[in-house]
């Protein structure tokens, strides 16, 4: 399952930067988190309170992310998030994050997901994961 490519814009602020004017690496990570929280609500319907519930919470399991060149202070950026697979326990995401006007990507990544319950052990992803 692939699904099309869900986009965030939005602009990088003062909160988001480093001494130096660019954006601190871990907070890609972040810009991450939101494009997946957005396709999640935009193709399944699940808005970000759902992927909390004390008993399915859906959590990061792998992240594997290249650092190209970085965004900097007042730069408008877009997050771009497909999903590439979805199985029985695991989601994987593919994000890249450019700037609006360029079509190379400043950071790329894959992100997998999976669901765990209130003690942390592993559970089965809801079945519409997986439609085609």
């Amino acid at each position: 399952m692939q699904t099309k490519d869900h986009i965030l814009d939005f602009r990088v602020y003062m909160e988001d930067t480093d001494a130096q004017g660019l954006v601190y690496h871990a907070n890609y990570l972040r810009y991450f988190e939101r494009g997946r929280s957005e396709l999640l609500e935009s193709l399944f319907g699940i808005p970000m309170q759902d992927v909390a519930r004390p008993d399915r919470r859906l959590v990061v399991y792998e992240a594997r992310i290249k650092f190209r060149r970085p965004a900097a202070l007042g730069d408008r950026i877009k997050v771009l998030t497909s999903m590439m697979a979805a199985s029985d326990y695991r989601l994987t995401f593919r994000q890249q994050i450019r700037r609006n006007e360029e079509e190379d990507p400043l950071v790329s990544g894959e992100v997998d997901v999976v669901a765990i319950d209130e003690n942390g052990s592993l559970k089965e992803l809801p079945d519409y994961f997986r439609r085609e």
